[in-house]
């Protein structure tokens, strides 16, 4: 017969694993824990905040559940783990460097034909900021003076 101990949930918490550390050591599931937190709550919220002190204290008293290979720190284990991570992070910068270098080269193109045509059409027609002004100025008419106060629009 196994020996079980109540412990906070590493895995499945939300504040600090009691509620869900008190579900695994009855045996249930994950459904279970959420039903039960949000019971949580309401009774909490119906005891004017009563529950909220017993929460934690049952999280100082309730100790934490350690991970499985809490005390494994064969140094094997540590550099295949480290050259897994490098390998994948090689592979992920090799994937995003093919994806967007074409992605640079096409938008380099474009630029550069881009700047051709502006080139192009700037030699067709001239700089416009270069040649004088052939247009003239219009001239404000002068305006005249009513002689009399003319009232019969009203």
């Amino acid at each position: 017969m196994s020996q079980r101990q109540l412990t906070k949930s590493v895995t499945n918490r939300r504040v600090s694993g009691v509620i869900a550390g008190i579900a695994e050591y009855f045996g249930l599931g994950r459904d279970v824990v959420t039903i039960l937190r949000i019971l949580f709550v309401v009774l909490a919220f119906g005891s004017w905040g009563g529950l909220i002190p017993l929460y934690f204290v049952a999280s100082w008293i309730i100790p934490s559940a350690r991970p499985r290979n809490y005390y494994d720190d064969s140094e094997d284990d540590y550099q295949e783990k480290w050259n897994r991570k490098a390998q994948h992070f090689d592979e992920k910068m090799d994937r995003w460097s093919e994806r967007y270098s074409d992605k640079m080269n096409n938008w380099a193109r474009r630029y550069e034909d881009k700047g051709r045509q502006n080139q192009q059409d700037s030699n067709q027609w001239g700089n416009p900021w270069d040649e004088p002004k052939s247009r003239k100025t219009k001239e404000a008419q002068s305006v005249e003076k009513e002689k009399e106060d003319d009232w019969s629009d009203f």
